[in-house]
């Protein structure tokens, strides 16, 4: 495949990639981003935790219902609640 003229003159030098962006302002911004990227981790991380942990909460309190179910209909016929299935 052959460029028209046009094409040609639209070409990048290396020159104009120099003007483009310099080091020291890259830097500047993957930094930015790396910082983002460490935030959005973190977060994550926190996220993923506080998961775990409330997994570990649900299924200590569902054992002590299963264990309890007696119990608890008792308890519930007791106080007047109506019994759910």
């Amino acid at each position: 495949m052959t460029m028209t003229p046009e094409q040609f003159n639209q070409l990048s030098t290396k020159e104009d990639l120099k003007k483009f962006v310099t080091k020291d302002h890259f830097d500047k911004k993957i930094d930015r981003v790396f910082n983002a990227v460490d935030g959005i981790a973190k977060r994550f991380d926190s996220i993923e935790t506080e998961f775990k942990m409330d997994k570990i909460a649900h299924n200590r309190i569902q054992k002590d219902i299963d264990n309890n179910k007696k119990g608890i209909v008792q308890l519930k016929g007791h106080l007047g609640l109506k019994i759910m299935p």
